[in-house]
């Protein structure tokens, strides 16, 4: 058996000895994140994006240290 372990930018972007779980918790938190700024700001928007909760996105949000701050237009 024989894995193709090319993939151009998997292994760069935490180096190649980086844990699965590293990894893991860097792709949700940049998934939050990325939701957030598309919902823009609006969590209730960006739970549904994800697929989540509102709680389950403020809990994951403290998790990472990530802050909301919404525009006012």
């Amino acid at each position: 058996m024989s894995l193709n372990t090319t993939r151009p930018g998997v292994a760069l972007a935490l180096g190649p000895g980086a844990h699965l779980q590293e990894r893991v918790s860097r792709l949700e938190r940049d998934a939050i994140a990325d939701a957030l700024r598309t919902a823009g700001g609006k969590k209730i928007v960006a739970a549904k994006l994800l697929g989540i909760s509102r709680p389950t996105l403020d809990k994951k949000s403290e998790d990472y240290g990530l802050t909301v701050s919404r525009r006012r237009v």
